[in-house]
């Protein structure tokens, strides 16, 4: 079952409940006691999952604080918190963008691209070709499934795992390329660069270039131009 037991605390004006939990606050559950992950600042707070902690029958939740937190409050709710790979399971049945439909999504992304930035400034030469890593921004690892959100307009992926890793603690959702919004039900997965993923099964290269017509070739990595030249 994806349900479990959630502990967090808030301050009593947040009408959005974020959690938030003063220092003076340490919880144990069966005499266990929790590590509490208050991060860098207050939106980095994380609630507490009990369920591991937790048997069949009696329980026994104890709060423990050193000083005055009137200001708070504390909620033990049921959530549903799916894991990773069901959460992948349902967005590769769901959101999987078929090839032709990124393909026509990568002509348009030169098509729309204005005069003055598809010029190199020094030859007058217009961009041709773009270069996509295939290494993820998060991990700098090679991509296993290479996922975008709906309203990024560019082409390069990050590793869905990766992003649902960070962002379901977190809950952030931007996106690491382009810094925009890209919330769970607007995740894409790009088949055509899926695709270039599964072909490219030597991984000393990092990047590939894509031209006008969705044609893609591999970018030699600077150790391989040596030996070609030596």
């Amino acid at each position: 079952s994806d349900l479990e037991l959630q502990l967090k605390c808030f301050h009593h004006e947040d009408r959005q409940m974020n959690t938030n939990w003063p220092a003076s606050v340490t919880v144990s559950v069966n005499a266990t006691p929790l590590n509490i992950e208050r991060g860098d600042n207050k939106s980095t707070h994380k609630p507490l999952y009990l369920k591991d902690v937790c048997q069949a029958g009696r329980n026994t939740i104890q709060i423990t604080v050193t000083a005055c937190c009137c200001s708070h409050l504390f909620v033990l709710q049921l959530v549903h918190r799916p894991s990773i790979r069901s959460v992948l399971q349902g967005l590769l049945r769901k959101r999987l963008l078929p090839a032709e439909h990124c393909i026509t999504k990568i002509k348009r992304n030169f098509s729309s691209v204005p005069p003055n930035s598809a010029v190199n400034a020094e030859d007058g030469v217009e961009q041709t070709a773009i270069k996509v890593p295939l290494k993820c921004p998060i991990t700098c690892r090679r991509i296993t499934l290479p996922a975008r959100g709906h309203d990024c307009k560019h082409i390069q992926c990050f590793d869905l795992e990766s992003y649902l890793q960070l962002n379901c603690e977190k809950g952030l959702w931007k996106c690491p390329v382009c810094n925009k919004s890209a919330l769970l039900e607007g995740l894409e997965i790009d088949q055509y660069i899926w695709g270039i993923l599964t072909n490219m099964t030597n991984m000393q290269f990092e990047e590939v270039t894509i031209n006008q017509t969705a044609s893609w070739k591999p970018v030699p990595v600077k150790s391989m131009i040596k030996e070609e030249d030596s």
